[in-house]
This record gives C-alpha cells, structure tokens and sequence, in this order.
C-alpha cells in the first residue's frame, strides 16, 4: 500500500509533461471547457453578424435577405445564434433592372457592405427603420450612392392613408408592387421590423460597425 502515492504522484508528473507540450500546439479542453481543443487563435465569445442579399435575376423583386448571427467557441468553430430570411426587392423595371452600373434604376452591385440601423430615419423620401449602406463602385466605376434597406413608411413607421395610387409612406402590395425600388433593396414593413429586432439583439442603433463585426453582402444566385 506503501507505494500507491508514488503512482499517483509519477502519473500527474507524466500528465503535467503531456500538458506542457500540448500547451505549445492544440491544449485538451478540461470538462468544464466542454471537450475538444483550444485553437490559440480564436476569441471566444467573439460574435458576428451578416446580412445576405441573394439577387434572383429571374425574379429581382422576389429575391432574398437572410440574417445570420454566430459566436465563436474556444476551439475556433463557430455557434449559429440566429439564422431567418425574408422576402426583398432592387430595381426599377425595364432593361436596367439588374444593370448594377445604372444609377437609381439597376439592382445593388455585388460585394460586401457596411451598414448603419436607424429606427426612425428622417429622409427626404425614405422615412422609417432603415438600414443605411456605405456607397459601392459597379464594375464600370460607377459610383453607387445613397443605398438603404427600406420599407414604404412615413415618420414614425407610420402607414399614411390609402389613397389613389403609388404611395412612398404606404406599403400597398400585392395591389402594388412595392418590393420595386432606384436601386435600394425593399422589404416590407413587418420583415423589416423582424430583422431590426433580429439586429437589436446584438447590436445598437446608430452605430456603423466594422464589416468583420457585421456587414450586408450582395450576390447573386
């Protein structure tokens, strides 16, 4: 019985050598790390967020925002937080629908996006929650400016009275197809008011975060 302390003692000296040497590579998580392995280049607890919009040439007012929002773990995989989509529309009809390069008529050029929320933007057209968008160049150099992701809404996320024809602070769809827009990306009033909350989840109105943080990106199917 005498030298039962001894193994114990040589069998943490042998594992506290193993420990050290994996230290220099990949660590073994303990159980309260819950498994797996240590990657010494993450940032656990590190979130980001990214809004997709997926451009359907076929069907430019039917195409599609996603949201998805993920954490990083210790190991350097990342955790799905929150994954929805919805319904969006860019473009004007006509030839130039999905002409990138015109300016208030084509869809939105590829690439990638920073964004700043607002919940009530007070524009000379656009009122309401918005997503602004940083400017983007086409492929021609031609510089897109003005991006939103918008609904149709007066101040206040109000809905003004319906009236005879097409009205910007009303959402009047199917009767009119309001998912058409200079080139933004459109959505309606309770879509965007679910990405806006999927957004207030992580992150605060105003702000313009950098696009490793969160990021809108365009493509197309």
């Amino acid at each position: 019985m005498a030298r039962a302390p001894r193994l114990v003692a040589a069998a943490l000296l042998v594992g506290g050598l193993v420990t050290s040497t994996a230290g220099s590579a990949l660590a073994t998580r303990g159980p309260a790390q819950g498994g797996g392995t240590v990657d010494p280049n993450a940032h656990p607890g590190r979130l980001k967020a990214q809004i997709t919009f997926l451009k359907r040439p076929a069907h430019p007012w039917n195409s599609r925002i996603t949201w998805v929002a993920k954490r990083q773990r210790a190991d350097g995989s990342w955790r799905v937080l929150a994954r929805d989509s919805w319904r969006a529309g860019s473009g004007l009809p006509g030839r130039s629908t999905t002409n990138p390069c015109v300016k208030d008529h084509g869809w939105l050029p590829n690439g990638r996006y920073a964004v700043r929320q607002y919940d009530d933007y007070a524009g000379n057209l656009i009122h309401g929650r918005v997503f602004r968008l940083s400017d983007k160049r086409c492929a021609n150099g031609t510089l897109r400016e003005q991006l939103f992701i918008h609904t149709e809404a007066g101040p206040g996320n109000s809905q003004c009275a319906d009236r005879p024809g097409d009205q910007i602070c009303r959402w009047e769809f199917p009767r009119i197809n309001d998912y058409t827009s200079h080139g933004c990306i459109k959505m309606a009033p309770s879509d965007l008011l679910a990405l806006t909350r999927a957004y207030h989840r992580f992150f605060s109105p105003g702000v313009r975060y950098p696009t490793a943080k969160v990021s809108l990106l365009v493509r197309q199917r």
